[in-house]
């Protein structure tokens, strides 16, 4: 009867203890964006019938298999990029210790030891044989009740904000391996550009030089086509050493020494610019990896105002002890000799000075924050998208001008070139159409160059084909 009592005893404790604490936990609202703070469509005109997000692989749009070879490259070497992905790991790891801790912590022993027994008759001492019990023994403990709920809610935010964090630390990484790719193919074409100017420039210097022997000419246009030509070959020596830094910047990001390490592509007249025409903006909510952090922070400062807030309540602990005994194994397993405690505290702090109250305070403030945070971040998101947007747009315009502009200076250097060489046109005619078709050659590459570019950033932007794990 008395085991009994302390058995509904211990059952009554526990229900009291489990009812106290799902009465008591507090679970506060995430706070929202305004309604204004995400458009219902891109003001931009990007003329494309069929909206859609960019793939994962969004560097194949751009139509350049060297270039997917060596984005594929830095995804498997990069070196950063396998921190990232251990990071990830050790997060995971994190998560799930979180995860373990919403279950009561357990532990299961089990031992053994000499025992010795002793008494005397009529003044005698007697002694038994000593005996070895074996003991078996388990407990369970669970504190910190009304917490715990909230404590793995904030786990959970903060396992998503890291995967986001690494998730936009990849799509940078790749982001700029691309554009270093195209920087290299810039100046391997300013390389071929520059090679022409010095073939043009030899070209008229050769002439100025015979006109000048023939005495049809001044000295000074000799001497003033020989700084031009000189001009032209110290930008091609400069040029094939940039050549060589952006090869070192590429070695490095798809984790490479760079003796021994090339790049086949030559032109960026072979690269592809895709046209991309986002989909619907409130789902850059989830795409974008830098949003889907800053929402995570915000629910992970919600569940700080959850666990301070708790605190008002009773801390609740739970704790259950097991054992068993027996001088042999078999005992042990069949018959031994049990005992079972369990018990429920419930502590309550009455007085701290406004400690608490102080505590909810700061969190209230730290979870306005992350509000803020968050919703600068997304203004910030989509008001990029729409400069970019509009910058593709400028792009594609200045580009097929700088190639006009291009065919151009090409035809009217041929024409002054002609005339000079027949004695029609003046030297200084010859001067400024060269000059002017040098300028207009890199224009046209910068320019290029630029459209690239953006399409690049616009793909990062748009989180480059990344999205939000289903939870």
């Amino acid at each position: 009867m008395r085991y009994l009592s302390k058995k509904i005893l211990a059952r009554s404790a526990l229900s009291t203890c489990i009812a106290i604490a799902l009465s008591a936990c507090v679970n506060t609202e995430v706070p929202s964006l305004a309604d204004t703070d995400v458009p219902q469509a891109w003001t931009v005109d990007t003329n494309q019938a069929t909206p859609q997000w960019p793939s994962v692989a969004w560097w194949q749009n751009f139509s350049d298999p060297e270039l997917s070879r060596l984005i594929e490259q830095v995804s498997q070497e990069n070196l950063d990029l396998a921190n990232n992905r251990r990071n990830l790991e050790s997060a995971q790891i994190t998560l799930r210790e979180a995860g373990f801790d919403l279950l009561p912590s357990g532990s299961v022993t089990i031992g053994t030891g000499a025992s010795y027994n002793e008494s005397r008759v009529d003044g005698n001492s007697t002694s038994n044989s000593p005996n070895v019990p074996l003991e078996l023994g388990a407990s369970l403990s669970y504190g910190n009740v009304i917490s715990r709920p909230a404590i793995y809610t904030k786990a959970v935010a903060d396992y998503e904000s890291r995967a986001a964090q690494l998730a936009d630390v990849a799509l940078t990484t790749l982001g700029t391996s691309a554009s270093t790719y195209f920087q290299l193919l810039l100046i391997r074409d300013k390389i071929t550009a520059a090679e022409q100017n010095v073939a043009n420039a030899q070209s008229i210097s050769d002439i100025a030089n015979a006109r000048v022997e023939a005495g049809v000419a001044v000295p000074i246009e000799a001497l003033q086509q020989q700084i031009a030509l000189q001009r032209e070959m110290a930008t091609l020596s400069s040029l094939k050493q940039s050549e060589l830094s952006a090869l070192a910047s590429l070695a490095l990001l798809s984790g490479n020494g760079i003796q021994g390490f090339n790049i086949e592509g030559e032109t960026l007249a072979d690269v592809n610019v895709p046209a991309i025409a986002p989909g619907i903006p409130s789902e850059l909510l989830l795409r974008r990896p830098d949003l889907v952090q800053a929402e995570a922070a915000l629910r992970s400062a919600t569940a700080s105002v959850d666990i301070v807030r708790n605190e008002y309540f009773p801390d609740i602990a739970l704790t259950s002890n097991f054992s068993a005994g027996s001088t042999s194994l078999t005992e042990l397993l069949s018959s031994p000799d049990t005992f079972l405690n369990f018990n429920a505290s419930v502590l309550q702090t009455l007085l701290d000075n406004g400690q608490r109250a102080r505590n909810v305070e700061r969190s209230e403030l730290t979870l306005e924050s992350s509000l803020a945070d968050y919703r600068k971040t997304v203004l910030n998101a989509f008001n990029e998208i729409e400069v970019l947007l509009s910058n593709m747009q400028v792009q594609n315009e200045l580009v097929d001008v700088a190639l006009q502009n291009l065919s151009a200076a090409e035809e009217s250097f041929r024409i002054a070139q002609v005339r000079y060489e027949e004695g029609v046109s003046d030297f200084q005619t010859v001067l400024t159409t060269q000059n002017t078709l040098f300028n207009s050659r890199n224009s046209y590459l910068d320019t290029k160059l630029s459209q690239l570019n953006t399409t690049v950033n616009l793909y990062q932007a748009l989180g480059g084909g990344w999205e939000k794990e289903a939870p």
